[in-house]
């Protein structure tokens, strides 16, 4: 993926700016430039702010979806911090986390998570413009390359940004360049960052799902899926509890949680009492009491469905199978459920070793 050329400015020299990457702290300060300029209009940012929007923006990947940004990374303290600090509002029309940071914690709070990443702004705002200087740095003792850097960019009209004390001010063709090709260079930069994550988490699926605040959720095949079984089959118990279920009481729960699969595909969907899918919430199910039960409500609704002519509804049955649906429809139910075993316990282990709370027994209230 390249970047748009300009008669004006060394892209290039912005592009080699991810080469070598071996943690996410230049992703993450160029997408809190792109954010706060096209959010403010203003070329000088400051450190501070952009400082909290880079906090804001790992929080989801590292703590919401557990994800691993490697052992050099210093980011998953902080994201730990914060979900000590508040409980964050995911909620559609909620504001954004950078917005509950600042206008949740206290000045106190702020000034902690500021030190907490003033650890690494002493290193990402110089080094991420090195590429600009690689000849003036070159043999350079580490302690002296951010002076350097400093004292050049404040003399280079090439950079894209200079120092003020505890702001970068950005220059004026590049703060155009920015701005103009917004979308292209957040593509860019989460194109890298997808890669970065890939090596640290290679199997994770649905990596680019787990960047930023998760969209919403969409069940309503699988409503029209557990509800047009139930109106058939009104005797069906939740796999947890054994509770029966109704249409006045029905939830959906992800098997695995949504908060790592990230998607919303019918084999992984099961209906319980509201509460039950409260009381689980993201823990990962105990395949050892739950997995036999998964199984034969999953066999039963598909079976249901085939006996019913719908084969459009079927259509992640045949995904996740990589057979036509009269294929799965000949298995046995140990067929159906050695399948669905290759599928759950391989994600269970990742998802364990990503540290989902486990295991999920349910216990009556």
């Amino acid at each position: 993926m390249q970047l748009p050329d300009s008669e004006r400015l060394d892209v290039a020299k912005l592009s080699s700016a991810f080469s070598n990457t071996t943690n996410s702290y230049k992703f993450y300060w160029l997408l809190a430039i792109l954010d706060c300029l096209a959010e403010t209009g203003q070329t000088q940012l400051s450190m501070r702010d952009l400082s909290l929007r880079m906090v804001a923006m790992v929080w989801y990947p590292l703590d919401y979806f557990k994800l691993s940004f490697g052992k050099q990374d210093g980011f998953k303290p902080i994201a730990d911090y914060v979900s000590q600090l508040l409980t964050v509002d995911n909620s559609t029309n909620a504001p954004t986390l950078f917005l509950q940071l600042q206008s949740r914690l206290t000045n106190a709070e702020l000034e902690q998570v500021y030190r907490k990443v003033k650890i690494l702004l002493d290193w990402v705002p110089y080094r991420f413009i090195r590429p600009f200087f690689a000849q003036e740095t070159r043999g350079l003792l580490d302690y002296k390359v951010n002076n350097q850097i400093v004292e050049l960019a404040n003399k280079s009209q090439d950079a894209p940004y200079r120092f003020l004390g505890e702001f970068i001010e950005i220059n004026e063709d590049w703060a155009a360049y920015f701005s103009r090709h917004l979308f292209i260079l957040r593509g860019f930069t989460c194109w890298h960052l997808v890669r970065f994550l890939q090596k640290n988490n290679p199997n994770v699926t649905g990596l680019t799902e787990k960047l930023d605040k998760p969209a919403e959720r969409d069940l309503k095949q699988a409503g029209r899926f557990w509800k047009g079984y139930l109106a058939e089959n009104p005797g069906m118990s939740c796999i947890y509890s054994g509770q029966a279920i109704t249409t006045s009481n029905l939830s959906l729960d992800h098997f695995l949680p949504w908060t790592f699969v990230a998607h919303d595909q019918l084999w992984n969907i099961v209906p319980t009492p509201k509460s039950v899918n409260s009381a689980k919430n993201d823990w990962l199910p105990s395949l050892d009491l739950y997995f036999d039960r998964y199984a034969q409500l999953q066999h039963k609704g598909f079976s249901f469905y085939v006996k019913k002519g719908n084969q459009k509804i079927l259509e992640d049955y045949h995904v996740l199978f990589a057979q036509n649906v009269e294929f799965i429809r000949q298995q046995s139910f140990t067929d159906f459920k050695e399948r669905l075993a290759r599928q759950i316990m391989p994600h269970l282990q990742t998802a364990q070793n990503l540290g989902f709370s486990h295991p999920f027994i349910y216990k009556k209230p």
